[in-house]
């Protein structure tokens, strides 16, 4: 994990990659995982109210 923060901070730091580019990545990243909990929580919910 520390190597890829390494190699992505040597990127950003000779321009390969724009830190624009990171944070959209990162911010796709946690809309998919709050997303997927969301509907595992949904899921959950309606079958716990499907056996009552």
């Amino acid at each position: 994990m520390d190597a890829g923060l390494n190699l992505l901070d040597t990127a950003i730091g000779f321009g390969l990659v724009s830190v624009a580019a990171v944070a959209a990545v990162f911010g796709k990243f946690l809309l998919g995982g709050l997303l997927a909990a969301l509907a595992l929580g949904v899921f959950v919910r309606l079958k716990r109210r499907t056996k009552s």
